[in-house]
């Protein structure tokens, strides 16, 4: 498929995800406002798009909307969700591996990549907080119906621009990974929070920022610049909501793989999409009338002719 494709199908794709997850962040508001959980909204979202992730993925179907679209499918929560499943089903059905070693593969993936980043982004915060440094601007929080086409709007652009990024790399090293951009775009969040620009996507476009792996940087980011400037509360609120989001992640991960093998057993992905195409090329096939019952055309030929009737 040409670059180009691939960053179109990534806008539209990353996008329509960014709108799903709109609509769930405003069931969940209106579900969990005023109760106990009220802090979490934000946690069941994602939660919510592991969940599509987990069962599109261990069905064989993710990853269709993978290849067309990488970081269309990928940057979103649903597509980390399905991509660390993948994890396991991958030495499941490549290598054999045992149950045990499939689970500890899962969560330790989970584990070490979240800590590790989770760690560094709060670090950036901590030190601009203790610098006193806050963002150069802020926005107000969107709570009109227009962060319904602008969650649209900047999902698909936060994936066409990794997209962009991953082509271009790419094209330089073919050593470098999808895994290599999602570290990246964790990273940005962070980055580009003391500049205003993570918060100002987040108020603006809603889920088109915050269900994209780039909020687990800026909410961090923010645990940390909480921290430093004694804000303790708010800082172990935050940190204690991720820690839930990263505890559903290694869940949905697993599910993915349970759900996966319930279909597939140990079958490898690529074989299970063959077997698909051809259903599906056998199912046209079937479909289609036999050439003696179209009218208007006579395909009966004459022998000493050579040719059509």
């Amino acid at each position: 498929m040409k670059p180009y494709k691939t960053i179109i199908y990534s806008f539209f794709v990353g996008g329509m995800f960014a709108l799903i997850a709109q609509a769930l962040v405003t069931m969940w508001t209106t579900l969990l406002t005023g109760t106990p959980m009220e802090f979490f909204i934000g946690g069941s979202t994602l939660i919510s798009m592991g969940v599509i992730g987990c069962v599109l993925g261990g069905l064989a179907c993710y990853q269709y909307v993978e290849e067309w679209a990488t970081f269309g499918a990928l940057l979103p929560f649903s597509g980390f969700a399905m991509a660390v499943g993948m994890k396991g089903v991958g030495p499941w059905t490549t290598q054999n591996a045992t149950v045990g070693k499939i689970i500890k593969d899962i969560v330790w993936f989970v584990v070490w990549f979240n800590v590790v980043f989770a760690a560094v982004c709060i670090a950036i915060g901590f030190a601009f907080g203790m610098a006193g440094i806050e963002p150069l601007f802020t926005v107000e929080k969107n709570t009109s119906a227009t962060v319904f086409p602008l969650a649209f709007f900047i999902g698909g652009c936060l994936a066409a621009l990794f997209q962009i990024l991953f082509v271009a790399l790419k094209g330089v090293n073919k050593k470098v990974k999808p895994l290599h951009i999602l570290m990246t775009a964790w990273m940005c969040g962070a980055i580009f929070a003391p500049l205003g620009v993570s918060g100002a996507l987040a108020a603006i476009g809603g889920q088109g920022f915050s269900v994209m792996i780039t909020v687990g940087g800026y909410n961090m980011y923010n645990v940390g610049f909480d921290l430093a400037i004694g804000h303790s509360g708010a800082a172990l609120l935050h940190l204690g909501s991720f820690l839930l989001a990263v505890a559903g992640l290694a869940i949905t991960a697993i599910f993915t793989w349970i759900i996966y093998n319930a279909c597939f057993g140990r079958k490898p992905i690529h074989q299970v999409h063959i077997e698909k195409a051809q259903a599906a090329l056998a199912g046209l096939v079937d479909e289609v009338p036999p050439t003696d019952n179209i009218e208007g055309f006579d395909y009966d030929v004459d022998p000493e002719a050579g040719e059509q009737k």
